[in-house]
């Protein structure tokens, strides 16, 4: 099934021709490329704990219950503090050492080239990999830790890659998955949440890859709300499945974040978002 080009919207397509969005890549971005999606990445962090952190068998399948009913923050909670020092080397196994490479949907995102940045709350050097591999070796890629460097470029207009919830590459840098991390990052990082609000509130930002259970996703909109007001600032977009959305859920969306759906289906690996991207782009030609 092909995506149809005629459901992105006109305002958005002007706003990219404008030079006034950046892209958000959630973790169904980098399904095309073997990485895990959030109820498998977390069954691997269960089969870690129990090969290396003594997780009992009795406890793992609590674990897994948790995650067949998608409460993923809970699960992701326990077992990052059951898997302590082993947590780090998990994650460098999980997205760096399978060495995965980009896809036809980063080469589509890094030919989109009016964009202002990439925001990710991925951890894997896919999109900084086909940015470098495809446009700019020296693409500037960042992270939560550095509020700096990211205000800078956006007030250079510089292109930029920022890396939301850590970069599972940089060893020894902090990596965000639960909602504990996300507090302690109001208190060690407090231009954190400024930069994201600022961001949200000066461009149109597309969703690619998001999902509704994606937690990393529900925590980064619940932590900047408060940048988002009805009926004023830009609108935003979300390229999402219509097999998991309802209704409902759109018009909430809509309601509470000022981020209007647009359905793609996940057949084939998701391949209707990279036809999305490829369409934006020829939309704005």
């Amino acid at each position: 099934m092909a995506f149809y080009p005629d459901l992105i919207p006109p305002p958005l397509v002007e706003e990219y021709r404008k030079g006034n969005c950046g892209l958000l890549v959630g973790a169904g971005a980098s399904v095309g490329a073997g990485l895990p999606m959030w109820g498998q990445f977390l069954k691997q962090m269960v089969a870690e704990a129990q090969a290396s952190a003594s997780l009992s068998p009795a406890k793992a399948k609590e674990y897994e219950k948790l995650i067949d009913d998608r409460r993923y923050l809970v699960a992701a909670s326990g077992l990052k503090e059951q898997l302590g020092g082993y947590f780090w080397p998990f994650i460098r196994k999980a997205f760096i050492e399978p060495k995965p490479k980009p896809t036809a949907l980063h080469r589509a995102m890094v030919a989109l080239d009016r964009l202002n940045f990439v925001l990710t709350t991925n951890y894997d050097t896919l999109i900084e990999r086909a940015y470098r591999d495809g446009r700019d070796p020296d693409v500037t890629v960042c992270t939560y830790q550095d509020a700096g460097e990211v205000r800078r470029s956006l007030s250079s207009g510089d292109f930029f890659i920022l890396k939301a919830h850590g970069d599972a590459n940089r060893v020894g840098a902090g990596i965000i998955l639960t909602e504990q991390d996300y507090r302690s990052i109001l208190f060690k990082e407090p231009a954190y949440q400024h930069m994201l609000g600022t961001m949200f509130s000066m461009y149109t930002v597309v969703f690619v890859g998001a999902s509704m259970t994606d937690p990393e996703l529900n925590l980064m909109l619940n932590y900047i709300s408060s940048t988002f007001h009805p009926g004023m600032g830009p609108i935003h977009y979300t390229a999402m499945t219509k097999e998991e959305i309802t209704e409902v859920e759109s018009e909430r969306w809509f309601k509470d974040f000022n981020l209007r759906v647009i359905p793609v289906s996940s057949d084939n690996e998701y391949a209707e978002l990279t036809e999305f991207v490829e369409a934006l782009k020829a939309k704005a030609a």
